[in-house]
Formats: C-alpha cells, sequence, structure tokens
C-alpha cells in the first residue's frame, strides 16, 4: 500500500457539500489552467502585441477572486495563519501599486500592478477553495490534463502534424522544442516540474489506470525535455530532486530514483533515432525565405516513424513500472521497514544520489567516449555546460547590471517594467535582452529592496509552514504534494531564467503555493475566536471592492488595446484616410492614455501627413503629443527619437541636440544615437562657423570630440570581456560619423 493511501485514508476533511461560490471559484480555477497557455504562456514581453491575452487573463481572475470572496465570507473564518498569508501576498501587488508612482513608464507600472493582483487572486482563490478534497483534486486534474496537453501539443509540431509559430525555436544549430511558450528555456523548466510531478505519481498512484496515465507521460515529458536543449533546466533536476527526497519514505524515495533511472534511461536510448527524424522533419515543415511553412500527415513516414519510437518507449516503460508495483513493490516495503523507522533514514537516499550524481556528471561531462552515445547537438549541451559559456557569463553580466539599477532605485524600484526600460543605461556591452533572465533580478529592479523582501518573506512563510505541517501531520499528506514539486521547480529555475514573465507559468506557481497549503487549514488556527460580525464581512468585502474597480480598470484597459488594434488594421488596409483614423486612434488614448504604443504611432501619422500636406499644424501636434507621453514614459526611444526628429524639422535645433544628448546618456550602447548626435553636433559647427560664431562652434566641436573619446573608450571596453562572451550588438564608429568627424579636424586645422 502506497504512502499516499495510507495517509489519506484517515485524513479529516472539510464539510464537502460545495457550495455554489467553491464550484464557481473551482471550476475558474480549473478552466484558467486548461484554456490560458495557447496565448503564448501568456507572455509579458513588455510590448503592445503581449498585451491583451494578459488583459483577458487578468479580468477572468478578478471574477474567480469575486466568486472567492462570496465563498470566505459565506463559510465562517477563524484567526489562522491562512489569513496572515491571503493579506501578506496582497503587499506584492500593494509594492508594485506605490512603485507605480514613480516607474519609469507609468504603464507598464499599472500594468505589472494587476498582473500582480491577479497572482495574488490566484494564491488567495487557491489556499481557500482548495481547502476541500474535491475542490483540490479539480484543480490537481485540471493541472495535469493542461500539462500533459502542453506536451502532446510540442510533440504534434515536433512531429509536424501541427504548425504554431516559434513551437520549435530557431537556434544557430538547428530547431528547439518550445511548444506553447515560444523560448525553449522556460519550456524546459516547465517540463522538469513536470517530469518530477508524474514520477511521483507513478510512484504514489494506487489506481492501476492513473499510474498508467503518468507513467506513459515519463518518456514524452523527458525526450521533450531533452529536446528543448536547455542547459539550465538540466543542472537544477539533481537539485530538484535532492530537494524532494526527504519529503518520502526511504522505500519511496528508491521507488522514485529507480523510475527516473528506468525512465530516462529508455528515452535516451530513443533518443538518437528521435534527432535524426526530427531534424528530417524540420527541413520540411519549418519555413524558409523561399517556402512557407507546411504540415505532415500523421500516417506519413517520417512522423509514423517518430511517433512509433516514441510509443515503444511509452509501453516499455509503463510495462515495467508495472510489474514493479506488481512484483517488487510490497516487498521493498517490508525489507525496509526497520531501516526506514530509523530517525535519519530519509537522509540515506539523497546522500548516496548527491554521490552517484557527482560521478555521472564527471563521467558525462569528462569522458567524450560516453558523450559520444548521445546525439551530436545534445552532446554539445553538455559539454558546454560550465561557467565560462556564454549564457552563464552573460546571465551573471544582467544580474550585476540589475544591482546597478537597484543602487539607484533602492527601496521601491522603477516599477513596472523598469528593467525593460533602463537596462540599456546600466548594462556593461551592448546585449539585447528585454528581460532581466532572473524572476529575483526583475522583482528587485521593478520594486526595490522592500519589494524583493516581500516577496522572499511571503514564500519562506508559505514554504515554512507548509515544511512544518508536512512533517507533523503524516496523516493529512495526500497528491498534494504535487503542488509543492510544481512550485519549487518553476521558482528555482525562474532564478536563473524569465519562466515567471510567462503569466501562465506564475500562475501555476501562485496556484500550487495556495493548493499545496489549503489542506492544512485547519492545522493552521492561531486562536479560536468567535469574533464579530463585521469583522467577517470586511475582509471579503475588501477583496470585492478592490476587484471590482480594477475590473473597471482592466476592461477599460483592454478596450482601448482593442480599438488600438482596429486602428491599425484600418491603416494597414491603406482604404481609410487620416481624417478617419485618427478619431479611432484618439478614442484608443483616451482610454489608455499611458501607453506609448498608441501614442507613437499617432506621432508617426501626424509627422507623416505633415511631409506630405507641409500643414505646419500637424507638425505642431506631431510634436506636442511625442513630448507628452514622453512625460509618462521618458526611457521610450522611439518616442525620443521621434522628439528629436520633430524639433529639427521644426527648426528648433538647439532643442533637439539636448535631446539627442539625452539620448545617448540613456542608451549608451546605441551606436545609432551616437551617429545622430555626432553628426547633428557637426552639422552645427558648421552653421556656427559660417556666422562666424567661434564661440557655439567651438563648444559643438568638444562635443563631437567628447562622443568620438567616448564610443572609443567603450570599444576598448569591449575588448576586455572574455573570449567566451558575446559582445551583443555590433559597436563601432560608422562611415557617417567618421565624415562628421573628419570634417570637425579638417576645419579645426584651416
Amino acid at each position: 500500500m502506497s504512502a499516499h493511501t495510507k495517509y489519506s485514508s484517515n485524513a479529516p476533511e472539510p464539510a464537502e457539500g460545495l457550495t455554489l461560490f467553491r464550484w464557481i471559484g473551482t471550476i475558474g480555477i480549473a478552466l484558467f489552467l486548461v484554456i490560458f497557455p495557447y496565448q503564448r504562456g501568456l507572455f509579458n514581453g513588455y510590448e503592445f502585441s503581449f498585451d491583451s491575452p494578459i488583459y483577458g487573463a487578468i479580468i477572468f481572475g478578478l471574477f474567480l477572486l469575486i466568486a472567492t470572496a462570496g465563498y470566505i465570507y459565506k463559510d465562517s473564518q477563524q484567526s489562522s495563519y491562512r489569513g496572515i498569508l491571503s493579506i501578506a501576498v496582497m503587499l506584492l501587488p500593494f509594492i508594485y501599486w506605490i512603485s507605480s508612482f514613480q516607474a519609469v513608464s507609468s504603464y507598464y507600472g499599472k500594468f505589472m500592478f494587476l498582473v500582480f493582483f491577479l497572482l495574488a487572486s490566484l494564491f488567495i482563490s487557491s489556499l481557500y477553495l482548495a481547502e476541500s478534497k474535491h475542490a483540490r483534486k479539480t484543480i490537481e486534474y485540471a493541472l495535469m490534463l493542461s500539462s500533459y496537453l502542453i506536451v502532446l501539443f510540442g510533440l504534434l509540431n515536433l512531429f509536424g502534424q501541427m504548425y504554431y509559430k516559434d513551437a520549435l525555436w530557431p537556434a544557430h544549430d538547428g530547431f528547439r522544442l518550445a511548444s506553447v511558450f515560444q523560448y525553449s528555456n522556460a519550456y524546459g523548466g516547465f517540463l522538469v516540474a513536470l517530469f518530477l510531478v508524474s514520477l511521483y505519481y507513478a510512484v504514489h498512484c494506487v489506481r492501476p489506470s492513473a499510474r498508467i496515465v503518468h507513467a506513459a507521460m515519463l518518456v514524452p515529458i523527458w525526450i521533450s525535455f531533452m529536446l528543448t536543449y536547455s542547459r539550465g533546466a538540466i543542472v537544477i533536476v539533481p537539485v530538484v530532486v535532492l530537494a524532494l527526497l526527504p519529503f518520502l519514505r526511504l522505500s519511496k524515495q528508491i521507488t522514485y530514483l529507480l523510475f527516473m533511472i528506468l525512465s530516462v534511461g529508455i528515452s535516451m536510448a530513443l533518443l538518437g533515432k528521435l534527432t535524426a527524424i526530427v531534424d528530417k522533419i524540420s527541413a520540411i515543415v519549418q519555413p524558409t525565405e523561399t517556402k512557407a511553412q507546411q504540415t505532415l500527415s500523421l500516417f506519413s513516414s517520417l512522423p509514423m516513424q517518430g511517433w512509433g519510437f516514441l510509443l515503444l518507449g511509452m509501453i516499455v516503460t509503463t510495462g515495467l513500472i508495472l510489474l514493479y508495483h506488481a512484483k517488487l513493490d510490497a516487498l521493498m516495503e517490508k525489507k525496509l521497514e526497520k531501516l526506514s523507522a530509523r530517525k535519519w533514514s530519509f537522509a540515506m537516499v539523497p546522500v548516496v544520489a548527491i554521490i552517484l550524481a557527482a560521478a555521472a556528471a564527471a563521467s558525462l561531462l569528462g569522458s567524450s567516449a560516453i558523450r559520444g552515445l548521445l546525439p551530436d547537438k545534445i552532446a554539445v549541451r553538455f559539454e558546454n555546460i560550465n561557467f565560462q559559456q556564454h549564457s552563464v557569463l552573460e546571465r551573471l553580466t544582467f544580474y550585476k547590471d540589475g544591482l546597478h539599477v537597484a543602487e539607484d532605485y533602492p527601496l521601491l524600484g522603477g516599477g513596472g517594467g523598469a528593467w525593460q526600460a533602463m537596462y540599456e543605461q546600466y548594462q556593461n556591452n551592448p546585449y539585447w535582452s528585454r528581460q532581466s533572465h532572473s524572476f529575483i533580478v526583475q522583482i528587485l529592479v521593478e520594486t526595490g529592496w522592500i519589494g524583493l523582501i516581500a516577496l522572499i518573506a511571503v514564500l519562506v512563510l508559505a514554504y515554512g509552514l507548509y515544511i512544518r505541517s508536512y512533517f507533523r501531520h503524516p496523516e493529512l499528506r495526500g497528491s498534494h504534494f504535487i503542488f509543492f514539486i510544481f512550485s519549487l521547480a518553476l521558482l528555482l529555475h525562474s532564478a536563473i531564467d524569465f519562466d515567471m514573465s510567462y503569466l501562465y507559468i506564475s500562475a501555476i506557481v501562485f496556484i500550487s503555493l495556495g493548493c499545496m497549503l489549503a489542506p492544512y487549514a485547519s492545522k493552521l488556527i492561531l486562536q479560536r475566536t468567535t469574533g464579530s460580525s463585521w469583522l467577517k464581512i470586511t475582509y471579503p468585502a475588501v477583496l470585492v471592492v478592490l476587484s471590482l474597480v480594477l475590473l473597471v480598470v482592466t476592461v477599460r484597459e483592454n478596450s482601448g488595446v482593442q480599438k488600438y488594434k482596429k486602428t491599425y488594421e484600418l491603416a494597414v488596409q491603406g482604404q481609410t484616410p487620416l481624417e478617419g483614423l485618427l478619431p479611432l486612434l484618439n478614442e484608443a488614448i483616451d482610454r489608455s492614455p499611458k501607453n506609448s504604443s498608441f501614442t507613437l504611432t499617432k506621432a508617426d501619422w501626424l509627422e507623416q501627413a505633415y511631409k506630405q500636406t507641409n500643414d505646419a499644424s500637424f507638425l505642431e501636434q506631431a510634436l506636442s503629443t511625442a513630448q507628452q507621453a514622453r512625460k509618462t514614459d521618458p526611457y521610450n526611444r522611439g518616442l525620443l527619437i521621434s522628439e528629436f526628429r520633430l524639433l529639427q524639422q521644426k527648426g528648433q535645433f538647439k532643442e533637439s541636440l539636448a535631446v539627442i544628448d539625452e539620448g545617448v546618456s540613456k542608451f549608451p550602447w546605441d551606436i545609432n544615437l551616437y551617429e545622430a548626435a555626432v553628426t547633428s553636433y557637426a552639422e552645427a559647427n558648421s552653421k556656427a562657423l559660417k556666422e562666424q560664431n567661434e564661440a557655439d562652434a567651438k563648444s559643438y566641436a568638444e562635443r563631437v570630440e567628447a562622443l568620438s573619446a567616448e564610443v572609443n573608450r567603450r570599444i576598448e571596453q569591449l575588448a576586455t570581456l572574455p573570449a567566451e562572451q558575446l559582445q551583443g550588438r555590433s559597436f563601432a564608429l560608422t562611415p557617417a560619423m567618421e565624415k562628421a568627424i573628419a570634417g570637425i579636424e579638417l576645419a579645426a586645422n584651416q
């Protein structure tokens, strides 16, 4: 009999009559998990094109929180750690709200407040609704169904039956599997969590049908994981496994590792053949400059081979796992019964696992013969796992640059979207990354040390309560442990990549945090009090009011996005004159006045109208629009360049020089801005010389010299980068800059 069966049979449960509010909330969470991953994983790329699906998810979550508030009011509450957690998690969106007042991007400052309010809402909903076993199981099944469908979706793209943009992510050496996330490293982190959860089920499930399903998915998950070629995800596998093993009994620890070795071994045996097949399919299916994408029939030769090998691995793995449960599981329990009773027995297998993992890693990384058994691309990825390879060095640079941002914005950060807005001002070399590649660094940059400490405090409290309850109350243990695995694995990987920028992944984390604690609600009571009626209604009432207010805000913002999309589509079609487009665009701006995508488009259209008609009123409106927008988004490069260009067209040359200087200061690795600055100052110098204004001419020449010296200094700085670290964007004197500098020097020598 499994540990799950022993513990859950005597577990006290709250009243199982699911109220209407609990049913609505539970089904809402389940639908959220199943529906939303196909919107690019709800990726927050801090660009207009990503916003609309996220607004849809936020609206969904706000209705969910209203239902949860109704359940909290109906179900009388007592003073407990659950109440403390519910309030503590709301500190995260509250800090984002406070930081939005000093945000370098007003729009994304408010946007990230809404995002974190959604995450807090999902946590609270899960924490209360999943107290019921029926509700918790519904969420659990929905999470596993959604996860397995994501794997299947990826495999259908892998074998050519579907084409989804960047489900196979293009890399320099081929394609990397990314499924719905369109980024292989995020998918790799997700698959690590899913694989370890499926292993847990394969070890603990009692019902043969459930055991078969989860055991069968081990090979597809691991093969998908290997085809992401994610080195960071590979590295965290042993870390998460070692963190999980102490929570299992000795016999289950051994079984867990045995099933892992079995499924990984079978997967790796098939990987070479599958990789060759996938490469051939990709060459046919993936679009190129000369052909469009296409799909292959399931019954085509190559897909049939791929699915056949995969099915073979699933059958063999499932068969051996079922055989183990039938013949060896009970025997293993009996043989290890006395040893399991010893105090430190839970640590024996992890210690042995560390030794074996170290030996395996040394063999894999140090032996070319062993690596030779792997497909070439995977062998190369393993061979390059070290602290000197470029992706590690680049990430360390990101993190150092993030700390530099925090030095200037220490307490509350730069608000939502601060990294993508400011990283170029602080970067060490001209890399291009709108993501900080670390959830920790992102929180630090956006909300400062106060926000980071608040997040860590919430996580420490949640995990501390769970671990304490898990060991103090073994009668309440059960399959809700999978939520612990999911949240822990995803959070660990998000420390070295931007998984949490996918709102779907961050939603899984916060839902899992709530669901893993919910079964212990009756054990988290601080004191038993009757409480006043006003106290009982206050918290749910506040949740409802906040939800309704933010629902209006979110709907309005989303309405602006939809109007902008409609306006832009009309503009692309080219059948609507500017007089017909501007009122529609102004409606979008009225609904979301701080969205720079809208205002930048308006400024560009007005500038085009000025060039076509030479009507100065269009130029005035364009300049006014750009300048007004820059007040709420001062780091928007597009707006800055637009203002610079418009000022020059208007003849306000000195003002334009101040703007381009600001651009060089904020984007000191953008050689195009240096070019614009150098050529503009050279032109100003030439004009001042013609007007015999020697003082201004000298000032402009000195500025050209300073800009040239700064570019050369930075070029020398790039030469000091480690050989393994990529420089990023090109950074060198351009022909236009060299010509302008030569002209200044020539004028000075005359």
